[in-house]
């Protein structure tokens, strides 16, 4: 009786995205967009929303749109759903061609692209109606950053560089950051200035870069593991502090009172990708699981401490799949 019930709800769950549901965002595959409809726990991947390539793509949380850069053009356009299966591609006036890096930041507001032919960032703020893009030149740095964020406002961008952690603010203003030595992810807040950094021994926070000359605030320690984080991550109302480790290992910390759990994905997470509130999305539909030759689209709901499995798009009759 438990396998056909499985399987049902499995199969009402795929059905039910094709026809509707609360939207979770978007999910990349290979070069391409699906969508993801339903609840965390009970969601299904839709079919491709477009038939253009993306060589890169930033999906802001739970938003019908995405920041994407052309894989024919390199150009850096603006994929707005307009209806059901209908995406309008929209250039962002005065962005450069063929960025190497493109980051959205927490809450969808803005992104940050990194281009290593000028060694510059351009921050774009007012996403997706009133797109406005600021120019930063990091040539100094003589290199190309490790990680890129931007904050929701789009007045402060941050990177990681073989030189340091480097933020740059709205009035051409370049701080070095005090940091661990170490770090290898960063991200900020939701709403504000403040910067979540990741070693591979521990979490720290920084308060308002713009005024920052203070050192980092501890999250959490995590040295008696062994970790090569990939990612770092903020839930939406900066509670839940999450890393997330090539091994597969999530820190979850709880921002407020120091502590953390640890959950395994069983999965090899590529970053921490925000599908709302706090839920984050671990992987893409082709990202390679362990043990598993059919990947799987995984989910950590940080708030329940719990890794979620979305079933895989099902075909569709006389479409793409």
């Amino acid at each position: 009786m438990m396998r056909p019930l499985i399987f049902s709800i499995i199969f009402s769950a795929a059905a039910f995205a094709q026809i509707g549901g609360p939207f979770l965002g978007y999910v990349p595959q290979g070069t391409q967009l699906r969508p993801v409809y339903g609840l965390p726990a009970a969601g299904a991947i839709g079919s491709v929303i477009a038939s253009r390539d993306f060589s890169h793509m930033a999906l802001p949380p739970q938003q019908y749109f995405a920041v994407v850069s052309a894989a024919d053009t390199g150009e850096v356009l603006i994929a707005s759903e307009v209806s059901a299966g209908g995406f309008n591609l929209t250039p962002i006036s005065g962005a450069a061609a063929n960025p190497d890096i493109l980051a959205i930041s927490p809450g969808g507001t803005s992104a940050v692209l990194w281009f290593p032919s000028s060694n510059h960032l351009q921050a774009v703020s007012g996403l997706p109606n009133s797109p406005s893009l600021r120019d930063i030149d990091a040539s100094f740095l003589n290199s190309s950053p490790l990680s890129i964020a931007v904050s929701d406002d789009g007045q402060w961008a941050a990177g990681l560089w073989s030189a340091g952690v480097y933020a740059f603010g709205p009035n051409n203003q370049v701080i070095p950051l005090q940091t661990d030595p170490g770090v290898v992810a960063l991200a900020f807040f939701h709403n504000n200035h403040n910067l979540a950094l990741a070693t591979s021994t521990r979490a720290t926070s920084i308060t308002d870069v713009g005024g920052a000359t203070q050192g980092p605030s501890l999250l959490f320690d995590y040295s008696t593991q062994s970790l090569s984080p990939r990612a770092i991550a903020l839930s939406f109302d900066n509670q839940h502090a999450v890393v997330a480790d090539a091994s597969g290992m999530l820190v979850n910390i709880s921002v407020a009172s120091g502590s953390a759990n640890t959950v395994d994905c069983k999965c090899s997470p590529t970053g921490l990708y925000s599908q709302g509130d706090a839920v984050f999305r671990l992987n893409g539909t082709g990202a390679p699981q362990r043990g598993a030759p059919n990947p799987e689209l995984k989910l950590f709901d940080a708030a329940a401490g719990s890794v979620l499995i979305v079933p895989p798009a099902l075909s569709v009759a006389g479409g793409r799949q």
